[in-house]
């Protein structure tokens, strides 16, 4: 601050622009001339923005003479995204070609880049800007990345000084879709169309998404995912189409966002939906299972970003939450996208989903492993449960499960007629049928559910899927039973899956091979007591209401067993704190645990005057199991001894 004093240094730069045939490149090469620009020093920033001058630094960027002199280049690339706004003014404006005439006299317009010189004429036009656009015309796969970058910053920093002079500069060329397109394996590039599409929040309405939207730039990175593309050409539509979801609907009101918008509206319609999915499905095609890693992100994304488990979150905050045109607009571009068109079309498609993952298309030849040959998931049946989660949380939103007009779907109660129900779910009207539920639907028909968990138990080292599996289990184990269809998923978990069988027979391996010599763990036991802890909460709240439908596939005796040991256990070593006890302190976490989940009494079970009572020598436990199996599945005539045969 000492330059209010006048004992500041005399700056150099001062004494440079006092010399005679000065060149650009002597000022561009001065190591404070950054400082000078922040410091907003008059006589360079007016040097600077002479139109000769300023024609020159594009040169450098968008021209061969970038290849000479790549420091003179990114010199001259922060001067015109500096802090001052001169530069972005200067660059936006329209200009004559006698205003760069100049350049001769001054001896600063000679660099050897060859460009030919503006046409004379007395419109203006904005030379400057059309001089660096040059660099988008450089031929696919030919673009130099440290150029490319030059430039988008140059541009985006235009874009947000002077936005619509620069908009309408870039909606009046002609191939600017195309060669945005052409070059989206460049990050920079498609930073600065991510850019162009985020100023459409600004006030006004610059229309963006509108010119993009006739553009056709939906479609065209769609057809950038058919199956007969490369995989990184998937890649980079998909990362495009990702970005574009991403700042169009943010869920954190803190994080600028443009809101439901033309673009993503025709990404989730039918008809594009109805294309991604045919590409994604296609046999034969070279490279169609990159084409469904890339669509299931897609479609994962669009869910994830508008997912709401009420639909309040759809609609303004009533009295003055929000206050004014701009809280209404910021609650408007919050809510979410109605998804019932894109969730109909890929309802329709869980038949073919499924069958994936019976005979999924990549190889599945064994592979050497550290552990021996072992079969490989692939991505493809690993995105394929994935989508199937989300699809999952999705149709449980309220809004997929009202009926045609608005009206709530009629509920019904729990009852052995849901049975008949599931036999018959392909012959539901998809019309007629709530989108969330017509999906719950398809999953029972087409054995989505034991296709998963046979998945899971099968490959017992993928800690992905098991998180996948467990999250679709986890849903369908707490799904609300008023819905016929979720009673229906319910009953296949039972049914089809043999949950509770599955989970005490995997639990009684898994201990078998952990007491061998050398034995390992197997990889799924973590998220397979997850599981069952959410069975024997269902059992506990619902038990009564669903018994006539899932107590004959319930082995009584195996599953208490399972519940009153090894998940007991579990839950008590999970319980213990991470150092170890605390001094003096007598936690009893098991005896709660168990009496919580309602299946044995603490007190006669575990002993509640004995904390040290070894549950595998208790000769009354099995006593207690059979009095619970009696009460909670009581033996008919038919079969006195009990269910699980």
């Amino acid at each position: 601050m000492l330059w209010r004093f006048g004992l500041q240094h005399a700056s150099n730069i001062d004494k440079l622009l006092e010399k005679e045939g000065l060149m650009l490149e002597e000022v561009l090469n001065e190591p404070d001339l950054q400082q000078e620009i922040r410091e907003q020093n008059p006589k360079v920033v007016s040097y600077l923005v002479q139109p000769q001058n300023l024609r020159q630094m594009v040169d450098y960027i968008a021209t061969e003479a970038f290849f000479k002199s790549t420091k003179l280049a990114a010199a001259a690339c922060d001067v015109l995204c500096s802090n001052s706004a001169a530069f972005a003014e200067a660059l936006a404006a329209a200009y004559v070609a006698g205003d760069f005439e100049d350049s001769d006299e001054s001896g600063t317009e000679s660099d050897g880049s060859g460009r030919a010189e503006p046409e004379p004429d007395a419109e203006p036009r904005q030379h400057l800007l059309e001089q660096l656009w040059g660099v988008m015309g450089v031929e696919a796969g030919r673009l130099d990345a440290q150029q490319a970058t030059q430039f988008s910053r140059v541009m985006c920093s235009v874009l947000q000084r002077k936005p619509y002079e620069a908009l309408d500069f870039i909606r009046a060329q002609d191939a600017a879709v195309a060669q945005f397109l052409a070059h989206l394996g460049v990050s920079a590039v498609v930073d600065l169309l991510l850019k162009v599409i985020s100023l459409e929040e600004l006030e006004g309405g610059p229309g963006v998404v509108a010119w993009l939207g006739s553009q056709r730039l939906i479609p065209r990175l769609v057809a950038r995912l058919a199956p007969d593309q490369e995989p990184e050409t998937h890649s980079l539509a998909a990362q495009v189409l990702l970005d574009i979801i991403a700042i169009s609907q943010c869920n954190n009101p803190a994080q600028p966002t443009i809101g439901t918008n033309a673009l993503i509206a025709e990404l989730k319609s039918a008809a594009t939906v109805a294309r991604l999915a045919d590409y994604m499905l296609a046999r034969d095609a070279p490279h169609a299972t990159s084409t469904l890693i890339n669509c299931v992100y897609i479609f994962i994304e669009l869910i994830r970003r508008n997912y709401s488990d009420a639909d309040g979150a759809a609609t303004p905050e009533p009295d003055g939450a929000s206050s004014g045109s701009d809280g209404a607009r910021r609650d408007s571009r919050l809510a979410g996208v109605d998804l019932s068109d894109m969730m109909r079309e890929l309802a329709q498609r869980v038949g073919d989903l499924a069958a994936l993952l019976r005979e999924p298309r990549a190889p599945t030849a064994p592979v050497p492993t550290t552990l021996g040959a072992r079969e490989p998931l692939g991505f493809e049946r690993l995105r394929i449960c994935e989508l199937f989660a989300e699809l999952l949380h999705c149709a449980s939103m309220p809004r997929l499960n009202a009926a045609r007009g608005g009206a709530d779907s009629p509920t019904v109660a729990p009852a052995c007629g849901v049975v008949l129900a599931v036999g018959d779910a392909c012959g539901r009207d998809a019309a007629a049928t709530p989108v969330g539920q017509l999906l719950k639907w398809r999953l029972v028909q087409h054995g989505v559910l034991p296709l998963c968990a046979d998945l899971f138990f099968r490959f017992e080292l993928n800690n992905f899927l098991h998180s996948v599996v467990y999250d679709i289990m986890h849903q369908v184990l707490n799904l609300p039973l008023g819905l016929e269809c979720n009673v229906a998923l319910v009953l296949a978990a039972f049914r089809d899956v043999r949950i509770t069988s599955r989970i005490a027979q995997a639990s009684a391996a898994n201990d078998a091979a952990a007491r061998a010599p050398r034995g390992v763990r197997r990889g799924y036991m973590g998220h397979l007591s997850g599981i069952g802890e959410e069975v024997a909460r269902l059992l506990e709240l619902s038990g009564a209401a669903l018994e006539p439908l899932i107590a004959p596939y319930i082995d009584a005796d195996e599953w208490l067993d399972y519940v009153a040991r090894t998940l007991h256990e579990a839950r008590e070593r999970e319980q213990q704190p991470l150092g170890g006890e605390r001094p003096g302190a007598a936690p009893d976490a098991g005896q709660v645990f168990v009496s919580r989940m309602g299946l044995v009494d603490p007190g006669d079970a575990y002993g509640a005057d004995d904390d040290d009572e070894d549950l595998d020598d208790d000769d009354d436990d099995g006593d207690d199991v059979a009095a619970h199996a009696a009460l909670m599945y009581p033996a008919t005539e038919d079969d006195a001894a009990g269910y699980g045969d």
